[in-house]
């Protein structure tokens, strides 16, 4: 029997949209319209936003996507892939099940148009009954992330840190490592500087700065903070944060290498012990690694006693030999497209 074909929307002309992410038990500020439109008047970034209407106007399933382009003019065409920063929305039914699956079907034929592949990266878990990525043709990638219960007693929370973390905001502490917390785009230089020296170091692109301006200038304080550690007068770590609902996501960090002043374990703590006396319960590190495969800041993110979770990522290459180049290409040009490391001025 043919599934119904429902009307497709996009996220402006649906005045349920935020309605639905604040109640829907998968719901992130990542599909919130408010990061839609931060990433509309970003550089580089093209949400695809688009959700499912029954005929009755009834909001069934949305889905939110960016199509990102690393490289521009001649480049773009084999520098663009389209990524999914949270899984699609949809009624926990059948009806909202193929109103999904033709969500994902919509969004294939654009972007298989315009970008080599699609990425999705789940925040929550899923089994593989009622998953319209793996109907769709999606193929699920094992990948790693941590997650932290909060609790509001400092004490606790502290000890249930990994014991090499708690030596390291010790340390830190002794060594006159102060944090401190910012929000608002004035905040952004300073932090972007920072992010780049970190993604300079690691040969990888980074996002342009005014996607940070821009949800700085979308979201209020009590979603999007910055906390940044200081040594010796200067900015050596900070991190962005974003909130919703019970979860603290650590969006994007970046530091300076100085031996033997662990200047990031001190900003996570700090954030941690903040956001858990305002009663957040999820401190979610946003990415471990794919599994199988040594990463860094995996590593680092493991020591802090957080839970490892499996969530996965899905994928879907739509053109595999252009891939291929592009692969190629970038193994040749990832020196010359990764940021340039800037000067962090000395605070103030």
């Amino acid at each position: 029997m043919q599934s119904p074909q429902y009307k497709l929307l996009n996220f402006d002309q649906i005045d349920q949209w935020d309605r639905i992410v604040e109640s829907h038990h998968r719901g992130s500020i990542l599909q919130t319209t408010a990061m839609i439109r931060a990433q509309l008047a970003s550089r580089h970034h093209f949400p695809y936003a688009i959700g499912a209407v029954n005929a009755d106007g009834r909001l069934l399933a949305i889905l939110n996507a960016t199509r990102i382009v690393t490289m521009s003019g001649l480049g773009s065409q084999i520098a663009s892939r389209s990524i999914m920063y949270a899984e699609p929305l949809y009624e926990d039914s059948q009806v909202g099940l193929q109103a999904a699956e033709q969500l994902v079907a919509a969004h294939d034929r654009y972007m298989s148009k315009r970008t080599l592949f699609a990425e999705v990266r789940p925040i929550f878990g899923r089994g593989p009954q009622m998953d319209p990525l793996l109907l769709g043709g999606y193929e699920k990638l094992g990948y790693v992330n941590y997650e932290l219960p909060l609790c509001p007693c400092e004490d606790t929370l502290f000890r249930q840190l990994g014991q090499k973390r708690r030596n390291n905001v010790r340390s830190a502490a002794r060594k006159g490592v102060l944090v401190s917390h910012a929000t608002g785009p004035a905040a952004i230089p300073e932090m972007y500087s920072l992010l780049c020296a970190s993604y300079s170091r690691s040969k990888l692109p980074i996002v342009d700065q005014s996607l940070f301006c821009s949800v700085a200038e979308q979201l209020d304080a009590s979603r999007f903070r910055i906390y940044t550690a200081n040594f010796e007068g200067r900015p050596v770590a900070t991190c962005c944060f974003l909130t919703f609902k019970d979860r603290v996501i650590c969006w994007y960090a970046g530091t300076l290498r100085i031996p033997g002043v662990a200047a990031m374990s001190s900003v996570f703590w700090h954030s941690m012990r903040t956001y858990a006396a305002e009663g957040y319960k999820i401190f979610d590190f946003a990415g471990g690694g794919w599994e199988g495969q040594e990463y860094g800041p995996g590593k680092f993110k493991s020591k802090f006693g957080g839970i490892e979770t499996h969530h996965g990522r899905y994928r879907k290459v739509y053109a595999p030999w252009k891939l291929r180049v592009a692969s190629a290409v970038y193994d040749r040009v990832r020196d010359l497209i990764a940021p340039k490391s800037k000067t962090v001025s000395s605070g103030t």
